[in-house]
Formats: structure tokens, sequence, C-alpha cells
């Protein structure tokens, strides 16, 4: 259907008596609801880890720690903040092509980089943190085996579950995508 074909309907419908203001709010991407719950997400993960970042020197001992595992750990939390300005730059920009086709095709693609890059930065950050914890002891002991099984675990479980959820995430744009191509 070309552009002008889409004006006349729209002209003949009773939308048309819609305002202006209001049409060029309801193509705002920024005041989509779910963006916005995104957006306080995105915020509160960023200042919690902001706090957990100007904290963790003195709060557990980082001045006891190895100088690699501060490095390392300071480097692990910013990457993740800069992961949650990157989703909701992905998030708010879904419209990236010359057709509704290409868009989200392009969308896609951006979903499953997104998507590995997501999982992958939660786990090396629960492996990170629990590094660093157990980067002073000098002499394991039992209980440090144990908790390193936990954190495997913990760690594979927490990888798992995101891979499920951003499967149905990408499932569902893949959806989208394969009813445009036949429609």
């Amino acid at each position: 259907m070309e552009i002008d074909s889409l004006k006349t309907q729209f002209n003949a419908s009773e939308a048309s008596s819609i305002s202006r203001e209001s049409l060029l709010k309801m193509l705002d991407v920024n005041q989509h609801p779910a963006l916005k719950g995104i957006r306080i997400q995105m915020v509160i993960e960023s200042a919690a880890w902001a706090i957990f970042l100007a904290v963790y020197y003195n709060f557990f001992d980082g001045h006891s720690k190895p100088l690699i595992w501060n490095i390392v750990l300071v480097m692990t939390y910013l990457l993740m903040i800069v992961h949650n300005t990157l989703s909701h730059r992905i998030v708010s920009n879904p419209i990236n092509g010359d057709s509704i086709i290409q868009s989200l095709k392009n969308y896609l693609a951006r979903i499953k980089r997104y998507a590995r890059i997501s999982i992958s930065s939660r786990v090396i950050g629960l492996f990170t943190l629990f590094g660093f914890f157990l980067s002073g002891v000098e002499k394991f002991q039992q209980i440090h085996y144990t908790s390193m099984v936990v954190v495997i675990v913990m760690a594979s479980a927490q990888g798992y579950v995101l891979w499920i959820i951003w499967k149905k995430r990408i499932h569902s744009i893949s959806g989208k995508y394969r009813e445009a191509l036949e429609g």
C-alpha cells in the first residue's frame, strides 16, 4: 500500500478528527508506558550499581583486596551501567530502516546481539563479584569450595533463565517479521 493511499484512507476515517498535537504525542516513542518502565528500571539499577561502586571499597574491604580485582570489579559494573544505557537506546528507537520490514529485520538483529550481551554481562558480573569477595582469602577451606559450586550453579541458572526470557522475546519479534514478509 502506498503512502498516498494511506493518507487518503486516514483523511476519510473518523481518526481525522484527532488533533495534530494528539497525533504527534502518539507518535512520540518516549511516551510509551513500556519505555517508561524500562527507563525506571535502568535508573534504579544504574543507581544501585553506582552506590555499590561508591561504597564497596570501604564496606567490603576493597583496600585489602588485590588491585586487579578492584579494577575488574569497577570495570565490570561500569560496563553494566553502559549496558543499561544501550538497552534504553535499543528500545526507544525501533524504527531503523526504509520500510517496516527492514526496520523489523534491523531491530531483530539488534535485539539478538543485545540479548547475548545482556546474558553475558549478568553472568560475568556475578562471577566478578564472587571473585572479588574470594580474592582476599589466603587459604581455601571447604566452605570456599562449596561457595564456588553454589555460585557456578546460580550463574548457570541465571544464564538459563535469561536465555529463556530472551528466546521468547526474539521469537515474538521473529514472528512479527515473518508476518510482515507474508502479509
